[in-house]
């Protein structure tokens, strides 16, 4: 019976991988027919993993907790994010979403969400008022306290791989798709990963298998041979 279940794991998680093989590869072309536009539109939001409707970890995480989780557990892009973050006390519109959701999502309570927001930003060129009066809106929105009082969840890779991409001056997305290999690279070797994993990586980018490198990353940053399982989401 255990060897039975051995197998059956084995087999889902090749079918799965395989998949999205087989959906990284498709991308470009798919991308570039306008008529699918609206269907990849819904395909982004249509998450069918695990529930982040409901906040399970409010306020386990503090503050002081950010800097270390970002260099030992944070995904490539959220750790992108945050070290711009720090780097240039500021983020654009979508890095602010995506990691502001993120946040959300290891169980950042509102009240903190805005402490960390607002004594990020007034390190660089906003004053605490600019930041009241531009910024906090937005972070309440994401809670579920303004607007139409919708609570959002944390975006899932797919949504972030295929929705959004960013521009210059941008930090959002997923470094594995829309990062140059040049940048990459170096990215990778600031991370102290060894040469010869940073090609193991590489070559799945190569190959449009962003999610399958992302764990690769994971895997080999925690020194595991393998998960077990195909990362869909960044939380």
């Amino acid at each position: 019976l255990m060897n039975f279940h051995v197998l059956l794991k084995e087999c889902l998680i090749k079918k799965t991988e395989l998949l999205i093989e087989l959906t990284s590869r498709s991308l470009p072309v798919i991308q570039s027919d306008e008529r699918l536009q609206p269907l990849l539109s819904n395909l982004s939001c249509s998450y069918v993993g695990q529930d982040y409707s409901v906040q399970k970890n409010v306020g386990k995480i503090s503050l002081d907790q950010l800097d270390s989780l970002a260099t030992k557990s944070y995904p490539p892009c959220m750790r992108q994010l945050h070290n711009a973050l720090r780097d240039n006390h500021h983020l654009r519109h979508g890095g602010r979403m995506q990691y502001g959701l993120y946040l959300k999502g290891l169980g950042l309570t509102l009240e903190q969400a805005l402490l960390f927001w607002k004594s990020e930003f007034i390190k660089g060129k906003v004053d605490p008022d600019k930041f009241d009066k531009s910024y906090a809106y937005n972070i309440r929105h994401n809670f579920g306290k303004e607007g139409k009082r919708t609570d959002y969840t944390p975006f899932s890779c797919m949504k972030i791989i295929l929705s959004n991409p960013p521009g210059q001056g941008d930090y959002h997305g997923c470094p594995f798709r829309h990062s140059d290999l040049d940048l990459l690279k170096p990215k990778l070797q600031s991370y102290k990963i060894s040469p010869a994993e940073i090609n193991q990586i590489l070559d799945l980018v190569k190959g449009m298998h962003y999610q399958l490198a992302c764990q690769k990353y994971f895997e080999l940053t925690h020194n595991i041979d393998e998960i077990g399982f195909s990362l869909n989401h960044p939380n």
